[in-house]
């Protein structure tokens, strides 16, 4: 029923929760699982607005050596990520393929590549490592792919 299943994770424990689900899936059904981590999730934004302008200044603007620190840093744990949730898998039911994402947002990643790729199921856990505030104002990953993906889509708590 489902051949290939793409597996977002940010290392949280609904995602891992996740995970076991499709290891199940991947049991009964054979299925190539990709699993994927975006880095750009939770990446600070290189320009940060400033409740209260300083001079004519409305911005701070991150250093480009620091910038380049934080961005390795979380390159870094997102490999961790990737191979702590790959782990879970012993390989032995199909394929399983790791992506680290830089560049686009976990949700438009899912819509593009399901697309592109032809996938038959999008999994994920319910709420990842953010805020509650940021939860209420942005949503979550998993609201705005379940309303946009061309798939079925598996949320775990």
């Amino acid at each position: 029923m489902y051949e290939k299943i793409l597996l977002a994770t940010d290392g949280s424990d609904d995602a891992l929760r996740a995970a076991g689900r499709v290891i199940e899936l991947q049991k009964k059904y054979g299925s190539k699982v990709v699993i994927f981590h975006s880095i750009e999730h939770h990446m600070l934004q290189k320009t940060i607005p400033l409740g209260i302008g300083f001079g004519s200044a409305n911005h701070y603007t991150v250093p480009t050596v620091d910038y380049n620190k934080i961005r390795a840093e979380y390159e870094r744990e997102g490999k961790a990520i990737l191979e702590k949730t790959k782990s879970m898998f012993n390989g032995e039911f199909g394929p399983v393929e790791t992506r680290l994402i830089k560049g686009e947002e976990p949700e438009d990643y899912i819509k593009r590549t399901v697309k592109e790729e032809d996938f038959d199921l999008v999994a994920l856990g319910c709420k990842g490592n953010h805020s509650k505030l940021k939860r209420i104002f942005l949503g979550t990953v998993a609201t705005k792919v379940l309303n946009e993906a061309p798939c079925d889509v598996l949320i775990v708590r």
